[in-house]
């Protein structure tokens, strides 16, 4: 199914393209729709897509060392996945189901790479969301570090 500017433009990553720029993204990429239950990608899977939450509920898991199953990811309107491994062609590390019926935006490398073709500047607007996203991670790390437990216990200790 055909995407349409418009959905781009409530997509963070998109956000800073002009009307020319979202017009052709919207060329190239597709809606997607994903039945409740059904898988979006599966670990070791070839990362030829990624996806843009539009609707409907996403869980992104990982297997841990105990064969657990660990909720990594559950993206929101606007939100992507999977894009790590479309970017870097590697197989997804992670595995991704619908829980409801979702839609999605699915975008391939070759969709980002017509767009930088014909428009190299908006390969600067995506930097730009990317580069703030990085920062609110930085900040976010800052904020929540631990610091040296055996240095905390050290300040609380009274003598006696």
């Amino acid at each position: 199914m055909a995407c349409g500017r418009n959905e781009l433009k409530h997509v963070p990553l998109f956000a800073l393209l002009d009307d020319e720029e979202a017009a052709i993204l919207a060329a190239q990429v597709e809606l997607k729709k994903f039945a409740p239950r059904q898988r979006i990608y599966k670990m070791g899977d070839p990362g030829q897509h990624a996806y843009v939450m539009i609707s409907g509920t996403v869980q992104v898991t990982t297997v841990d060392e105990d064969h657990q199953e660990v909720l990594v990811d559950e993206p929101g309107h606007g939100d992507f996945f999977g894009f790590a491994s479309m970017l870097e062609q590697t197989p997804h590390q992670t595995n991704a189901m619908a829980i409801e019926e979702t839609v999605c935006i699915e975008v391939s490398r070759d969709d980002i790479a017509i767009l930088l073709q014909r428009k190299p500047m908006a390969g600067m607007d995506m930097l730009t969301v990317l580069g703030r996203q990085f920062h609110a991670s930085q900040q976010l790390v800052r904020v929540r570090a631990s610091r040296n437990a055996n240095e905390l216990i050290e300040q609380e200790s009274t003598m006696g």
